[in-house]
Protein backbone atom coordinates (compact mmCIF):
# COMPACT_ATOMS: atom_id res chain seq x y z
CA UNK A 1 0.00 0.00 0.00
CA UNK A 2 1.48 3.49 -0.84
CA UNK A 3 1.69 5.88 1.64
CA UNK A 4 0.24 8.93 1.10
CA UNK A 5 2.33 12.47 1.45
CA UNK A 6 2.27 14.25 4.75
CA UNK A 7 1.17 17.96 4.92
CA UNK A 8 5.43 18.42 5.77
CA UNK A 9 6.03 17.09 2.53
CA UNK A 10 3.70 18.99 0.44
CA UNK A 11 4.30 22.33 1.83
CA UNK A 12 8.51 21.55 1.45
CA UNK A 13 7.48 21.06 -2.45
CA UNK A 14 5.35 24.07 -2.33
CA UNK A 15 8.42 26.29 -0.95
CA UNK A 16 10.75 24.44 -3.43
CA UNK A 17 8.70 25.46 -6.22
CA UNK A 18 7.82 29.16 -5.38
CA UNK A 19 11.48 29.60 -4.15
CA UNK A 20 12.95 28.57 -8.38
CA UNK A 21 9.75 30.80 -9.50
CA UNK A 22 11.25 33.46 -7.49
CA UNK A 23 14.74 32.83 -8.45
CA UNK A 24 13.50 32.42 -12.40
CA UNK A 25 12.04 36.30 -12.03
CA UNK A 26 14.84 37.39 -10.15
CA UNK A 27 16.97 35.91 -12.64
CA UNK A 28 14.78 37.86 -15.89
CA UNK A 29 14.44 41.25 -14.25
CA UNK A 30 18.19 41.33 -13.28
CA UNK A 31 19.25 40.28 -17.49
CA UNK A 32 16.95 43.10 -18.38
CA UNK A 33 18.21 46.20 -15.89
CA UNK A 34 22.26 45.22 -15.55
CA UNK A 35 23.53 46.19 -18.76
CA UNK A 36 21.57 49.75 -18.07
CA UNK A 37 22.63 49.96 -14.59
CA UNK A 38 25.88 48.98 -15.63
CA UNK A 39 25.95 51.32 -18.45
CA UNK A 40 25.71 54.46 -15.54
CA UNK A 41 28.93 53.05 -14.01
CA UNK A 42 32.12 55.30 -15.01
CA UNK A 43 34.36 51.73 -15.48
CA UNK A 44 31.64 50.42 -18.09
CA UNK A 45 31.10 53.83 -20.27
CA UNK A 46 32.10 54.31 -23.51
CA UNK A 47 35.08 56.60 -23.40
CA UNK A 48 36.60 56.38 -26.37
CA UNK A 49 35.54 54.95 -30.15
CA UNK A 50 38.09 53.97 -32.68
CA UNK A 51 37.08 53.25 -36.22
CA UNK A 52 39.36 51.15 -38.78
CA UNK A 53 38.73 50.04 -42.54
CA UNK A 54 35.91 52.37 -43.85
CA UNK A 55 37.42 54.14 -47.10
CA UNK A 56 34.50 55.86 -48.07
CA UNK A 57 32.28 56.55 -44.96
CA UNK A 58 33.39 59.13 -43.44
CA UNK A 59 34.42 58.57 -39.66
CA UNK A 60 32.49 61.05 -38.30
CA UNK A 61 29.19 59.38 -39.87
CA UNK A 62 30.07 56.03 -37.92
CA UNK A 63 30.89 57.52 -34.94
CA UNK A 64 27.37 59.48 -35.12
CA UNK A 65 26.00 56.16 -35.37
CA UNK A 66 27.53 54.84 -32.46
CA UNK A 67 27.18 58.04 -29.95
CA UNK A 68 23.06 57.77 -31.01
CA UNK A 69 23.26 54.32 -29.81
CA UNK A 70 23.97 56.08 -26.00
CA UNK A 71 23.09 53.16 -23.25
CA UNK A 72 22.45 50.47 -25.35
CA UNK A 73 25.90 50.45 -26.25
CA UNK A 74 26.88 47.62 -23.53
CA UNK A 75 24.55 45.22 -25.13
CA UNK A 76 25.50 45.86 -28.69
CA UNK A 77 26.86 43.55 -30.94
CA UNK A 78 28.25 43.53 -34.37
CA UNK A 79 25.70 42.13 -36.19
CA UNK A 80 23.42 45.06 -34.87
CA UNK A 81 25.40 47.54 -35.38
CA UNK A 82 25.66 45.89 -39.35
CA UNK A 83 22.66 46.68 -39.83
CA UNK A 84 22.03 50.20 -37.90
CA UNK A 85 24.92 50.96 -40.59
CA UNK A 86 23.50 49.65 -43.48
CA UNK A 87 19.93 50.93 -42.90
CA UNK A 88 21.82 54.29 -43.30
CA UNK A 89 23.75 53.34 -45.98
CA UNK A 90 22.19 51.38 -47.99
CA UNK A 91 23.80 47.71 -47.91
CA UNK A 92 27.16 49.40 -48.07
CA UNK A 93 29.08 47.56 -45.09
CA UNK A 94 29.80 43.94 -45.97
CA UNK A 95 31.31 43.21 -42.35
CA UNK A 96 31.93 44.38 -39.05
CA UNK A 97 33.65 43.24 -36.05
CA UNK A 98 32.87 44.92 -32.50
CA UNK A 99 35.39 44.54 -29.58
CA UNK A 100 35.00 46.61 -26.19
CA UNK A 101 38.30 46.89 -24.44
CA UNK A 102 37.96 47.90 -20.59
CA UNK A 103 40.24 50.39 -19.37
CA UNK A 104 40.56 51.62 -15.94
CA UNK A 105 38.93 55.13 -17.51
CA UNK A 106 36.05 53.17 -19.01
CA UNK A 107 35.42 51.06 -22.51
CA UNK A 108 37.11 51.43 -25.80
CA UNK A 109 35.01 50.11 -28.44
CA UNK A 110 36.98 49.20 -31.44
CA UNK A 111 35.04 48.83 -34.62
CA UNK A 112 36.12 47.68 -37.76
CA UNK A 113 34.50 48.28 -40.95
CA UNK A 114 34.81 45.86 -44.30
CA UNK A 115 32.73 47.91 -46.67
CA UNK A 116 31.89 46.56 -50.23
CA UNK A 117 33.81 47.27 -52.81
CA UNK A 118 32.14 48.34 -56.61
CA UNK A 119 32.95 46.75 -59.82
CA UNK A 120 29.69 48.16 -62.14
CA UNK A 121 27.40 50.81 -61.35
CA UNK A 122 23.50 50.26 -61.98
CA UNK A 123 21.68 52.60 -64.22
CA UNK A 124 18.87 53.82 -62.56
CA UNK A 125 17.22 56.14 -65.04
CA UNK A 126 18.96 59.53 -64.21
CA UNK A 127 21.02 58.34 -61.38
CA UNK A 128 22.89 54.79 -60.55
CA UNK A 129 23.68 52.77 -57.78
CA UNK A 130 26.68 50.65 -57.00
CA UNK A 131 27.02 46.54 -57.53
CA UNK A 132 29.86 44.77 -55.89
CA UNK A 133 31.05 41.04 -57.35
CA UNK A 134 28.33 39.18 -55.03
CA UNK A 135 25.75 41.25 -56.81
CA UNK A 136 24.87 43.35 -53.58
CA UNK A 137 23.61 46.83 -55.03
CA UNK A 138 24.15 49.95 -52.48
CA UNK A 139 24.39 53.75 -52.98
CA UNK A 140 27.58 55.59 -54.41
CA UNK A 141 29.08 58.29 -52.19
CA UNK A 142 30.23 61.18 -53.90
CA UNK A 143 30.73 60.44 -57.55
CA UNK A 144 31.94 57.15 -56.61
CA UNK A 145 32.07 54.88 -59.47
CA UNK A 146 31.33 56.66 -62.54
CA UNK A 147 33.71 55.02 -64.45
CA UNK A 148 32.40 51.81 -64.13
CA UNK A 149 30.82 49.64 -66.38
CA UNK A 150 27.24 50.33 -66.94
CA UNK A 151 25.11 47.68 -66.22
CA UNK A 152 20.90 48.14 -67.91
CA UNK A 153 18.73 44.92 -66.31
CA UNK A 154 15.43 44.76 -66.59
CA UNK A 155 15.04 42.61 -63.26
CA UNK A 156 16.84 43.25 -60.43
CA UNK A 157 16.28 40.24 -58.71
CA UNK A 158 17.79 37.92 -61.39
CA UNK A 159 20.74 40.35 -61.79
CA UNK A 160 21.64 39.98 -57.74
CA UNK A 161 21.11 36.15 -57.69
CA UNK A 162 23.49 35.23 -61.02
CA UNK A 163 25.72 39.09 -61.13
CA UNK A 164 28.81 36.46 -59.36
CA UNK A 165 28.85 34.40 -62.41
CA UNK A 166 28.90 37.27 -64.84
CA UNK A 167 31.67 38.94 -62.83
CA UNK A 168 33.49 35.75 -62.57
CA UNK A 169 32.85 34.64 -65.99
CA UNK A 170 33.16 37.77 -68.07
CA UNK A 171 34.00 41.14 -66.23
CA UNK A 172 36.59 39.57 -64.21
CA UNK A 173 38.13 39.07 -67.65
CA UNK A 174 39.55 42.63 -67.85
CA UNK A 175 38.11 42.84 -71.35
CA UNK A 176 37.05 47.02 -72.14
CA UNK A 177 33.25 46.28 -71.98
CA UNK A 178 31.25 49.79 -72.14
CA UNK A 179 27.56 48.40 -71.16
CA UNK A 180 26.23 45.16 -69.87
CA UNK A 181 22.18 44.97 -70.72
CA UNK A 182 20.71 42.33 -68.93
CA UNK A 183 17.54 40.73 -70.12
CA UNK A 184 15.65 37.66 -69.83
CA UNK A 185 16.40 35.47 -72.93
CA UNK A 186 20.07 37.18 -73.43
CA UNK A 187 22.90 39.45 -71.78
CA UNK A 188 24.40 41.94 -74.64
CA UNK A 189 28.08 43.05 -73.68
CA UNK A 190 29.10 46.19 -75.93
CA UNK A 191 32.21 47.43 -76.43
CA UNK A 192 33.55 50.58 -78.44
CA UNK A 193 33.27 48.76 -81.74
CA UNK A 194 31.62 45.98 -81.07
CA UNK A 195 28.85 43.82 -79.37
CA UNK A 196 28.37 40.40 -78.25
CA UNK A 197 25.48 38.47 -77.83
CA UNK A 198 25.54 36.13 -74.60
CA UNK A 199 22.38 33.26 -73.15
CA UNK A 200 20.77 34.31 -70.14
CA UNK A 201 22.58 34.72 -67.10
CA UNK A 202 21.83 31.37 -65.76
CA UNK A 203 22.88 29.57 -68.85
CA UNK A 204 26.35 30.69 -69.11
CA UNK A 205 28.43 28.02 -70.15
CA UNK A 206 31.76 27.37 -68.47
CA UNK A 207 33.91 28.00 -71.26
CA UNK A 208 32.29 31.21 -71.26
CA UNK A 209 35.39 33.35 -70.42
CA UNK A 210 37.78 31.16 -73.11
CA UNK A 211 35.62 32.04 -76.41
CA UNK A 212 34.75 35.77 -74.92
CA UNK A 213 39.04 36.20 -75.52
CA UNK A 214 39.01 34.13 -78.71
CA UNK A 215 36.54 36.00 -80.25
CA UNK A 216 37.58 39.77 -78.77
CA UNK A 217 40.35 40.27 -81.62
CA UNK A 218 37.65 38.84 -84.92
CA UNK A 219 37.07 41.60 -87.15
CA UNK A 220 32.90 41.33 -87.05
CA UNK A 221 31.32 43.86 -84.99
CA UNK A 222 28.15 41.55 -84.06
CA UNK A 223 29.55 37.78 -82.49
CA UNK A 224 26.22 35.54 -81.06
CA UNK A 225 27.28 33.62 -78.60
CA UNK A 226 23.86 32.38 -77.35
CA UNK A 227 24.75 28.12 -79.31
CA UNK A 228 27.07 26.00 -79.58
CA UNK A 229 28.78 27.66 -82.15
CA UNK A 230 29.80 31.04 -82.92
CA UNK A 231 27.20 33.25 -85.43
CA UNK A 232 29.32 36.34 -86.73
CA UNK A 233 27.39 38.75 -88.06
CA UNK A 234 29.03 42.03 -90.25
CA UNK A 235 26.74 45.31 -90.21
Amino acid sequence: MKKKPSRGNRAGRLFSLLLFSSWIGFMAVASFFLPSFLGQLPLFQIKQVEIDGNYRIPFEYIRDVVVDLNGNLMSLRSSELKKLLNAKFENRVKKVDLKKRFTSKGIVLEVRIEERVPVAKLKLGRSYRLLDKEGVIFKPIGDEGKDLVEVKAYDKGILSKSFPRLYDEVLSLGLPVEKIIVRRDKIILEFKRKKVILPPLEFLSDNVSERLLMIYNFPQEKVDLRFDRFILVRN
